[in-house]
């Protein structure tokens, strides 16, 4: 890896990610400057979905200087990456979750009250294959969001809920 600055990397996973997004740089002819590094490195120490302007924070925290646009154009290049992906793109707060390393899940997201559950379900994964297979498409990703309205909020509205899926394979919270 050819950062020209002093390495602060701590884990070996960052280091992979790091070289991953250098290589895909490389493929459109753009380098990877120090402050996309520090944008990776930002973005990889953050859990769960967090809002562009919580991760300029980060930096910022970091003593790293770098300009809002820079993070808004490096965001896309991440997740075209495969480093990071958009997340909670039905509100209409733009967020991103880092996925490098993680295990592929999808999202419930409560309109009224924003909450978001992750979770993981064999048979959406399976239906999502065989519709590819069915059109000829090679799956490469996905972003699953569905949107409704969660326990919380339909008790306040005093609705409610649906009955709980049955426990083989259901989605899990997390």
């Amino acid at each position: 890896m050819r950062l020209g600055r002093t390495e602060s990397v701590a884990d070996g996973r960052t280091l992979e990610a790091l070289e991953r997004f250098e290589k895909f740089l490389e493929g459109k002819d753009l380098r990877l400057t120090q402050a996309r590094a520090a944008i990776v490195e930002a973005a990889l120490a953050r859990s769960g979905h967090y809002p562009i302007d919580e991760l300029i924070a980060d930096l910022k925290r970091r003593g790293i200087r770098g300009s809002k646009a820079t993070v808004y154009r490096t965001l896309p290049l991440l997740a075209e990456a495969g480093i990071l992906q958009p997340a909670i793109v039905a509100s209409e707060s733009r967020s991103y979750e880092t996925t490098f390393g993680h295990d592929h899940h999808d999202h419930l997201i409560c309109g009224p009250c924003g909450r978001v559950v992750e979770f993981g379900f064999e048979a959406l994964e399976a239906l999502q294959r065989e519709v590819a297979a069915r059109y000829g498409f090679r799956l490469e990703r996905h972003h699953h969001e569905l949107v409704g309205t969660c326990p919380e909020c339909l008790a306040k509205e005093g609705g409610k809920s649906e009955p709980p899926p049955p426990s083989n394979g259901a989605p899990q919270g997390g």
